[in-house]
């Protein structure tokens, strides 16, 4: 029996060339954990094939970290492999494919080896690789060499695409042990209460999600009261409730539980049970996807083997196994070949057994797998020499178990499938290389890792759907001697002339960005002259975007993205044409995305990662009617959604959830009991000193109105505007560098100290609510303040980085002397604490919207706020006195190792986390968790972005609806589900003197209304639709309605619609837009008010 439990400190071990830059891998960390990522660092990946799939997975593998790999591919460079590999180039043509793909990888990843091998010295260079990733050889040759990375006990992933389905295998001995996820993703969950009792009772906090099962095991930390519990011992448990579980304890005779405490899931490992290639051929065992796919997997394994037996014969007797060559004669063979597999293969049962075991998934996160009848497993092993062909045996003898005592499971052969698939057996298709190497590169990554579920043990994938209706006539998909030949042989010349002659939009040159450029180019899409791809981004290129996004090199660090990809995207296919625009895409630059931009393009990629931006893409699409393919991930998740003009709903039709949680405000101010609740609160408080308090400043310094706003408020709301303009311009307005350490150590003081005795002043330690419960119970944690002390580095730490953004803000030089300061703090005069009364802390945020929390996070409602605002108002330098005087707002910035954001984020955390007794975070947390980073892998962007491009063949195809899809990944498990589009509804209005009216969101009135004052559009409208306008607006601005008063309307009804805008909506119209869009409602033939279209004007 072969073991797989590749200990990381047995074995092979590569000393990573260069420490890990966790900045660098940091959004990686955060998908995979830390322990992971290390060990991926000091693994070596052997990948043999170098056409697009191998170079895809090796570059997955490179920009993830990996120490080094290993290439084999002993052919050389055709102009048509440049269709689907970003590594090579035409000056490689005529050259060996490994050496040249070699030579562009190094680029991804400097610190990594990356090694040619030769195909003679593959058994004898195995001992110097982890792992190795197969993507070309028949299928005698892929069990050859897993035979031998079983004899050296190295796991195999074997992948191949073949036109428009491709698959990908894994091998990882007879026993595989791994984690389901790493240690960093188990949140630890609050305790609330646990009972003396046996089985003692455990009750987590309501905020909180249990996310345990029956069966799990815990252990506990930081429980007051009933401290036998935190000796470290772990627990099975026994879920009882949504919010509570026993465990097997008797804790009658334990001290009785107070307060605090958490509870943490122990991660065990798991064993799964692998077969090698040779036996899984004939009774595979198929991978998660949704019932619909699951079904197609036989049909595409036994398609797989028909052909690979007759690629090698045709190669044995010297012929050419060009799919589109084929005549029908060959076609009818390998049919029939299929059709005799499908009859004697592993698909089938015993008569009188039992019901099939088809497992589905529990809400796309369990493995679910289609099981073989275990009475037919015995019969798979065949001799080994035959099984390689050694000794005269074939492959057939492994793909074929006869027994006509078993009758087939999934009914008759797709033979139909079969005949589409002989036809691009030799084709790569870029999409679908992309999304294989994506797969096949995770299971690599999770092998090396050793975290999350494995494949187990085939995936099939396919692209059918893409396909034209009919096929190409054997003129237009005649190869050209050009990059594209193999795209034209399945959608021919014409087809790809469309593809050249696109406009597409991409938004977002980010990691889904990149991926989606990259397969843009390589399929020729706006390669033509009359053709263009069109990128906006107005990000810089920063440390984490190495780690999943290719476009970008090292020398790139600070550089626009935008303009970055171009110069990439143009060195991948010299014949791209590229715009690029450094600015947003949003509301503020539709000077720039104007209406003659949408004129111009064919549709919108959307790789954006917040809800807010898409639906502003989503907008414009809909109202400019172009298709619209958006792509998000998140860790190893993703989805892939397409909307098509008036066809299928828009993304507004349907809310993504929220990208993060967000917190009660009370929490985050008083009452934390996690970690993200510290540093959530660690970000706020450096905006508010550090953002918004020099925001405040610069507004009183030159904005009369700011200045009137304040002078207007309630006093209990001006005191504390304008005690932060006193200590801003006065009290603590820094001259040097030692006024900003002085500052930094009242801030201390104040943050961690005193409002904390404010807090306990309040409330203290044994009060109880108006119920009798203790009030410090539950989530509330009883604060304790913490005393100053220079010696200790997380005070210090503090002091450092908030006096360098105090200098920052004044414009003053930095500096990190620590005699310096250690000189300036020990003579700082900190004023005694002095508990005030009539202070009111907010419980609740039902609280704070009743009353309000006036600073930081304590509210007050003084009886003397009018005399003190008017003594402030004294104290306050007046704006002429500092004319030109301006201090500097600081943007959180989470990817700079220089600027001391993330060093005062995770000190003030964990400060916090001190007073409240809640576990600290590191300098990587503040950064990914208080900096809101998105965890992100390169093979969920790979994936993501190769389905996008796939449905782009389909819009170009004007395929129907039910062709499209949405896509849902997650390569954790790995799982794939799909659906397809729901389809616009249709809306009807009846009209008078007017056939009804039939719309979708997608339509649009339209009107010619240059010069046209308001009163002859609403007049032209009711006649060309035969419905009366009664309301219009522009914007958030109602331009006319019945119910407006009669002299403003006579006022308005001269006016021309471009000047309404105007003067009413106060919005200028930039010079180069010359069509706006009103929203209008109106009443229909019975005079009720109805939903209708926005009306489309052309206003100049």
């Amino acid at each position: 029996m072969v073991t797989m439990e590749l200990d990381r400190d047995s074995g092979l071990q590569v000393a990573a060339s260069t420490p890990m830059d966790e900045l660098q891998y940091s959004r990686l960390i955060f998908a995979l954990g830390y322990d992971a990522v290390h060990s991926l660092r000091q693994s070596r990946a052997l990948i043999v094939g170098c056409k697009g799939l191998g170079a895809e997975i090796a570059k997955n593998l490179l920009l993830s970290g990996i120490a080094g790999i290993g290439l084999v591919d002993e052919e050389v460079v055709c102009m048509a492999d440049l269709g689907c590999n970003f590594c090579l180039h035409e000056s490689d043509v005529g050259r060996n494919r490994a050496v040249s793909v070699a030579n562009s990888l190094r680029e991804l990843n400097p610190s990594a080896d990356v090694d040619v091998i030769t195909e003679p010295s593959i058994e004898a260079s195995l001992s110097d690789y982890n792992i190795v990733a197969a993507t070309s050889g028949t299928l005698p040759d892929l069990i050859r060499l897993s035979w031998l990375c079983r004899k050296v006990n190295i796991p195999f992933i074997a992948s191949q695409t073949h036109g428009v389905f491709s698959f990908v295998f894994a091998d990882l001995g007879d026993t595989y042990v791994f984690k389901d996820e790493p240690k960093e993703q188990s949140s630890l969950l609050l305790v609330a209460n646990i009972t003396q009792d046996n089985p003692a009772t455990v009750t987590i906090v309501e905020e909180q999600r249990l996310g345990l099962d029956d069966g799990d095991e815990v252990t506990f930390s930081g429980i007051k009261g009933m401290e036998e519990l935190n000796q470290g011992g772990s627990y099975k448990v026994t879920i009882t409730g949504t919010h509570t579980f026993s465990i097997p304890l008797d804790t009658c005779a334990f001290g009785r539980y107070l307060s605090g405490g958490h509870v943490e899931k122990v991660l065990p490992s798991k064993r799964i049970h692998f077969a090698p290639l040779e036996s899984s051929l004939p009774h595979p065992t198929f991978s998660a996807m949704d019932n619909p796919e699951l079904s197609k997997q036989p049909h595409f394994h036994v398609a797989l083997q028909a052909i690979d037996e007759y690629v090698r014969l045709s190669k044995r007797d010297g012929l050419d196994f060009s799919g589109h060559w084929l005549v029908e004669a060959d076609i009818e063979k390998i049919v029939a070949r299929g059709k005799d597999i499908w009859q004697c293969s592993g698909f089938l049962k015993s008569k009188g057994c039992g019901s099939d075991v088809v497992v589905c998934p529990q809400q796309g996160e369990k493995l679910s797998t289609l099981e073989i009848d275990p009475a037919i497993k015995g019969g798979a092993s065949q001799n080994l020499n035959q099984a390689l062909g050694v000794s005269g045996g074939s492959i057939e003898q492994v793909s074929i178990l006869a027994d006509e005592s078993r009758v087939n499971k999934f009914g008759s052969f797709d033979e139909q499938l079969l005949r589409i698939l002989v036809q691009t057996l030799d084709v790569e298709l870029c999409p679908l290389v992309a999304i294989t190497g994506g797969f096949a590169a995770q299971e690599v990554i999770k092998v090396l890792g050793k975290v999350f579920m494995p494949l187990h043990q085939w995936i099939y994938l396919d692209a059918v759907d893409c396909l034209p209706p009919e096929p190409q006539s054997g003129i237009e998909k005649n190869p050209l001697q050009s990059r594209y030949d193999r795209q034209i042989s399945l959608f021919g010349k014409e087809f790809q002339h469309k593809l050249g002659s696109l406009e597409w939009l991409v938004v977002g040159a980010g990691g889904i960005g990149c991926e989606v450029l990259k397969n843009l180019v390589l399929m020729g899409v706006g390669c033509n002259s009359s053709g263009s791809i069109s990128i906006a981004d107005m990000d810089r290129i920063s440390k984490p975007n190495y780690s999943d996004q290719l476009l970008y090199h090292i020398d790139d660090l600070g550089k626009q993205k935008a303009s970055t990809a171009g110069r990439a995207l143009r060195k991948i296919n010299p014949q791209a044409q590229v715009h690029t625009f450094q600015e947003k895409f949003d509301v503020e630059t539709e000077n720039i995305f104007d209406s003659a931009f949408f004129q111009s393009v064919s549709g919108v990629f959307s790789a954006v990662d917040t809800a807010s931006a898409r639906l502003y893409i989503d907008m414009r699409c809909v109202t400019f009617r172009r298709p619209l393919i958006d792509g998000g991930k998140h860790g190893m998740k993703g989805s892939v959604q397409v909307f098509i003009p008036f066809q299928s709903e828009m993304y507004a039709s349907t809310r993504d959830p929220p990208e993060f949680k967000e917190s009660p405000i009370c929490t985050l101010r008083n009452f934390p009991y996690s970690t993200e609740h510290t540093l959530r609160w660690a970000v706020d408080t450096f905006e508010s000193l550090f953002k918004q308090r020099p925001l405040d400043v610069n507004a009183y310094l030159s904005n009369r109105d700011f200045q009137d706003s304040v002078k207007k408020a309630n006093p209990s709301a001006r005191l504390p505007i304008l005690e932060t303009l006193c200590d801003a311009l006065s009290r603590h307005k820094p001259l040097s560098f030692a006024a900003c350490i002085h500052w930094a150590r009242l801030q201390f003081e104040d943050l961690f100290s005193n409002s904390i005795k404010q807090l306990s002043f309040n409330f203290p330690k044994d009060m109880t609510t108006t119920a009798g419960a203790p009030f410090w119970s539950g989530t509330k944690r009883a604060p304790v303040p913490i005393t100053f002390n220079v010696m200790e580095p997380l005070h210090y730490n503090f002091i450092v980085a908030a006096a360098n953004l105090q200098a920052t803000v004044y414009g003053l030089k930095g500096c990190q002397d620590r005699v310096l300061f250690l000189d300036v703090l020990r003579n700082v005069n900190v004023p005694a604490f002095q508990p005030k009364e009539g202070i009111k802390i907010a419980t609740s945020d039902g609280d704070l919207r009743s009353g309000g929390q006036q600073k930081s996070f304590l509210s007050s409602e003084d009886n003397d706020a009018v005399e003190r605002c008017d003594v402030l108002m004294q104290e306050l330098p007046t704006p002429a006195s500092l004319a030109g005087y301006r201090l500097t707002p600081i943007e959180f910035e989470k990817d700079d190792e220089q600027n001391f954001h993330v060093e005062f984020v995770s000190a003030a955390a964990n400060l916090r986390a001190q007073n409240y007794g809640i576990p600290t975070s590191d300098l990587l947390q503040a950064r990914l968790v208080g900096g809101r980073a998105i965890p992100s892998v390169v093979t969920a962007t790979s994936v993501i972005g190769g389905m996008m491009c796939l449905e782009l063949y389909k819009l170009v195809l004007q395929k129907p609806l039910e062709c499209f899809k949405h896509s849902y990944v997650n390569l954790a498990v790995p799982f794939i589900a799909t659906a397809e589009p729901i389809r616009a509804i249709v809306n009807r209005v009846e009209r008078n003197d007017h056939p009804p009216l039939l719309w979708t969101l997608w339509d649009k009135f339209e009107m010619s209304c240059v010069g046209m004052s308001l009163e002859t559009f609403l007049r032209e409208f009711k006649q060309q639709y035969g419905l009366e306008i009664t309301m219009l607006s522009y914007g958030k601005s109602l331009l006319y309605a019945e119910f407006v008063p009669r002299k403003k309307l006579q006022e308005r009804m001269p006016l021309t619609l471009l000047d309404l805008i105007t003067t009413i909506a106060k919005v200028t119209i930039p010079a180069t837009e010359n069509r706006v869009v009103f929203s209008v409602s109106c009443s229909d033939a019975s005079d009720n008010d109805v939903d209708v279209p926005d009306v489309l004007v052309a206003v100049r």
